[in-house]
């Protein structure tokens, strides 16, 4: 019997909580019904109280990661929400073209703080080969984090179907990515040069930070459409300080930090600037 009843779902909603701050709602429940019914049917656990059972007495932190990976949701593509890469060629790299933003050192730090399955961090880093002027000669680094399990195996990879980059124009497609061939004609590895650009690690927003920064550009999209007000408040506190004065954050465009008590200016819906 796979059916949640809502005791349970109250559970889980605790659990995703206090972990991870994810706030479901009752609107989520059959949702959650639906993935754990999926994965029951695949494991070694009879129903789901065995499985909370399981979860609350003797789960490692693998096990509450794959449970992580069955509450989230991984949904991206390459240059989602692109009026958020409008925006940093306007407000980043074009002042840096005509040097009225200087960076001392040469040095460019960028966080894809929610990476998912690597799409986003490695369109941030085609879009910088495509907008920075000898590359090279900077010290260019993009920090990618998640805490799916499943997503971060698949951005350390940097393997994707083909269809996920189809659309995007031919001549990105033929200087950033490599068309497989055979067996694996249908997909395409990001470049070597794109993916020297990128160090993917796993990080829950909720824990402390091991990171410093200062960063220049972080992107936190569609992650606080999950949180409820006082973690999306914490979130855009500690985001803030990480960035460097004049630095950049873009989240979803479902997502505004109206109504939360922030020191960012908004240069432009779900875009704001420290």
């Amino acid at each position: 019997m796979t059916t949640l009843a809502p005791p349970q779902f109250e559970q889980i909603a605790e659990i995703a909580m206090g972990r991870w701050g994810l706030n479901l709602t009752d609107r989520k429940m059959q949702l959650v019904s639906n993935r754990l019914a999926k994965f029951l049917r695949k494991s070694r656990f009879n129903d789901v109280q065995e499985y909370l059972e399981h979860l609350e007495a003797e789960a490692d932190e693998e096990d509450m990661l794959v449970f992580f990976d069955i509450l989230s949701t991984n949904v991206t593509s390459f240059f989602r929400e692109h009026q958020h890469f409008d925006c940093l060629e306007r407000e980043f790299y074009t002042p840096l073209a005509q040097e009225n933003l200087i960076l001392p050192r040469r040095r460019i730090r960028m966080w894809s703080a929610a990476c998912s399955n690597g799409a986003e961090p490695y369109s941030m880093a085609i879009h910088a080969w495509e907008h920075l002027s000898n590359l090279d000669s900077w010290d260019f680094k993009i920090l990618a984090t998640d805490l799916s399990n499943s997503a971060i195996e698949e951005a350390r990879r940097g393997v994707y179907p083909y269809k996920m980059v189809e659309n995007l124009e031919r001549p990105l497609l033929k200087r950033h990515f490599l068309r497989g061939r055979g067996k694996q004609a249908k997909m395409v590895r990001v470049a070597p040069h794109v993916r020297g650009l990128v160090t993917v690690g796993r990080l829950n927003l909720m824990d402390p930070w091991p990171v410093r920064g200062p960063f220049d550009v972080i992107f936190c999209r569609n992650v606080m459409i999950y949180f409820d007000k006082p973690t999306r408040q914490r979130l855009v506190a500690r985001l803030y300080d990480l960035l460097r004065g004049g630095g950049l954050l873009a989240v979803g465009s479902a997502e505004t930090l109206s109504g939360l008590d922030s020191q960012f200016r908004t240069v432009e819906p779900s875009f704001y600037v420290k």
